[in-house]
């Protein structure tokens, strides 16, 4: 099951509650994106989530490096009662390219919650992909010239008979 299908079956999951007479706290809810670091890797696509509960005003923005996003940021939202609302926010980037420090901001009349993630490419990100993928080719190569070999003595061997 993909990470967005998994997300979206947990929030399915989740029973409205009850929402006291008093303003509901601006809160993120895990994974927080340091959580998602991990599944992050050089010249890859990536997803990260965020997910807030707080009262009906919550917004999500997202920014990279301090700056707001260009690329499309989805959204679902989901009432919890008449003043609480869950709100499931996710973005796909593209390969990382360069150092990035992401930011998910939860923000509404009665407060806010930031959760952000440095994104680091290593020396060794940065080198094992391009030599990762000679070597495939290398061993793709290697193996197609092995099996004409094995043809051409076959078809010598029939010696046209």
């Amino acid at each position: 099951m993909s990470d967005l299908g998994l997300m979206m079956m947990m929030m399915m999951m989740m029973k409205p509650h009850s929402v006291e007479a008093r303003e509901a706290e601006v809160r993120l809810l895990p994974p927080l994106l340091k959580d998602q670091a991990w599944g992050v890797h050089a010249q890859e696509a990536f997803l990260l989530f965020c997910l807030a509960l707080g009262p009906s005003d919550l917004q999500i923005h997202w920014l990279i490096n301090g700056h707001m996003l260009d690329t499309p940021i989805m959204e679902h939202r989901l009432p919890l009662g008449q003043k609480e609302i869950l709100v499931s926010s996710w973005l796909r980037e593209g390969a990382l390219i360069k150092d990035a420090r992401y930011h998910c901001v939860a923000e509404a009349s009665t407060g806010s919650d930031t959760s952000e993630v440095d994104l680091r490419l290593t020396i060794g990100d940065e080198e094992s992909v391009p030599s990762r993928d000679l070597n495939q080719w290398r061993g793709a190569l290697t193996e197609h010239e092995q099996l004409l070999k094995r043809w051409a003595e076959a078809w010598e061997s029939c010696d046209g008979h």
